[in-house]
């Protein structure tokens, strides 16, 4: 069990940074000393996750204003050192944050994250009730550091409202297949209907090593059926237990 806490003060800060400097190997450290320190003086949301005081997972959120004028908080960055991924210590993080929020008056915390990374979507929807209605294509343009190198950065946004309580739908029983894993490739189908399946690799980090070629397949199908249906309306309601993205049709736009 990891203890959570706030990091107060810039040798605590830089213990992050340096966190995030691991989980994102490249020639730039990902946010200055001097950066974080305004943003953290200023109302952002900087803490750490401690195993046995060994700080393994850190996050950085800060304010931020949507189209609609409403305030949210921001959630940046945050990582989990490679050996402790998988101890649910990413969602003990994300409690953490949504208490913090929760004391300053915040209804919405809002986070980027790769549609393709499966661990992540799993979390993100089923462990913590997300919505997802917004698709960027290559979000951030090009990035340094060796876990997006090469690869455009297409991002979806989570909208997690941390005062309502959200079910996110499991199955995907009788539901038509848009993009299917078949042997470890992309597969896309016509189907109609207003909830359609889209499944995603395995461990698409692993596969941009292996099979640079494979993965941006993956990328590009992905793509190609949730970026028009997000744009059109529809939100992805779900995830089922065998990695596909549920996504369905709305009749209002929650935006």
């Amino acid at each position: 069990m990891a203890t959570v806490r706030v990091l107060t003060g810039l040798a605590e800060q830089d213990l992050a940074r340096e966190l995030f400097n691991e989980v994102w190997p490249s020639d730039e450290t990902q946010v200055t000393s001097n950066l974080l320190q305004a943003l953290v003086h200023n109302g952002a949301y900087i803490a750490g996750a401690f195993v046995d005081g060994e700080i393994v997972a850190a996050a950085l959120a800060f304010p931020g204003v949507d189209e609609n004028k409403h305030l949210h908080l921001h959630s940046h960055m945050a990582a989990v050192k490679e050996k402790f991924r998988n101890l649910n210590i990413g969602r003990e993080l994300k409690l953490h944050q949504r208490e913090w929020a929760l004391a300053r008056g915040y209804q919405t915390i809002t986070w980027t994250f790769d549609p393709l990374v499966r661990r992540n979507a799993k979390l993100n929807i089923v462990r913590l009730g997300v919505r997802i209605y917004d698709y960027f294509p290559d979000f951030y343009g090009e990035m340094p550091d060796a876990l997006n190198a090469n690869d455009p950065t297409d991002r979806v946004i989570a909208h997690w409202e941390i005062s309502k309580d959200w079910s996110p739908t499991i199955s995907g029983e009788a539901i038509p297949v848009a993009l299917a894993n078949v042997s470890g490739a992309p597969v896309q189908r016509e189907v109609s209907g207003t909830s359609v399946l889209c499944y995603l690799p395995e461990d698409i980090i692993a596969l941009r090593t292996d099979d640079a070629a494979l993965a941006s397949q993956w990328r590009y199908a992905l793509r190609a059926q949730l970026h028009p249906r997000l744009s059109a309306g529809w939100q992805i309601t779900g995830f089922t237990e065998d990695g596909a993205y549920i996504v369905t049709q709305s009749s209002t736009s929650t935006k």
